[in-house]
């Protein structure tokens, strides 16, 4: 369990107060009930897009390229159609030039008939921000208790776990997921992040970031309950040239096959028996193309603690 003491890094809480009100999300009474994000055990949550939604106003995601429309493996499964890989738009004036390039690198490597796999291919963490982005043909769980909130993500079992406390540890070490402190507002869940591994991505595109990136996130319930929103503020001085905001959101994995049946919802092609299965990822150390390098399987040479 990480200690958490000390003064809390670059007025984070306070930030994130303010973050709440730029989104324009209402203000709640301090009454109101803390979200429950798992009514019951089997409430799993499942991504409406692996594409961060662009804010109302102000600066905004990387986004598709539009003279590139990207199809997926969920949308094949319903309309046929060839699959394509995510293509970056690296004009986004939040870019700076460096990580401009990073993402018009991977463009070219791709139009040259190199593929682009997601870390997850060869079992690599994926990061906070990338974690948001794939529910979708597996669903994401919360399990909230009083000292913390874990985040399941059942594609490889990949774990997020969110300390319920009001500061940062005095040292906080470098790792994939970084340290994530939390706290209840209203009818919201506010999660501010420091202290993440540069070797991750922010999104599908390749957008690079670096050790200071700094994730704030308000998780809450709308439509009645049955989507889950989360507001994203991103800073990083060290990749962007200024800070910028998301939107993800999720629809209840019982919600949306009570209205289509399961093997019609491109966003959603899960087996018909429901979201409570078991995915382990298996450590492949060839390459799913041939004549195309590898990632190598991760190596836990030295413990996290």
């Amino acid at each position: 369990m990480l200690r958490h003491a000390g003064n809390l890094k670059g007025g984070a809480l306070a930030h994130a107060v303010c973050f709440v009100g730029s989104l324009g999300v209402s203000t709640i009474a301090a009454s109101a009930s803390p979200p429950d994000f798992a009514p019951n055990p089997s409430v799993g949550w499942f991504a409406y897009s692996r594409e961060f939604i662009t804010p109302a106003g102000g600066a905004g995601p990387v986004r598709q390229d539009p003279t590139h429309p990207y199809v997926s493996n969920d949308d094949f499964r319903v309309t046929g159609r060839q699959p394509t890989f995510a293509i970056g738009d690296p004009s986004n004036p939040i870019l700076k030039p460096w990580a401009a390039d990073k993402i018009r690198g991977r463009n070219e490597r791709i139009f040259s008939g190199k593929p682009d796999l997601s870390p997850h291919a060869s079992c690599w963490p994926i990061g906070v921000t990338q974690f948001l982005l794939l529910p979708m043909t597996r669903p994401l769980y919360f399990v909230q208790g009083p000292k913390e909130v874990v985040m399941i993500l059942t594609s490889f079992n990949e774990v997020r776990r969110i300390y319920l406390a009001d500061k940062h540890s005095e040292n906080v070490k470098t790792s994939w997921y970084g340290e994530s402190i939390g706290h209840y507002d209203g009818d919201s869940l506010v999660v501010d992040t420091i202290g993440l591994d540069d070797r991750t991505s922010i999104d599908g595109f390749g957008t690079p970031h670096t050790k200071e990136l700094h994730v704030i996130e308000r998780f809450h319930l709308i439509d009645g309950g049955e989507t889950l929103e989360v507001n994203v503020h991103v800073e990083d001085p060290g990749a962007f040239t200024m800070p910028w905001d998301a939107i993800q959101r999720y629809r209840l994995f019982e919600a949306a096959v009570a209205k289509i049946p399961v093997e019609r919802l491109a966003v959603l092609a899960t087996p018909p028996e429901g979201p409570l299965t078991e995915a382990i990822c298996a450590e492949n150390p060839n390459s799913f193309f041939a004549g195309q390098p590898t990632m190598p399987i991760p190596q836990a040479i030295m413990p996290d603690f």
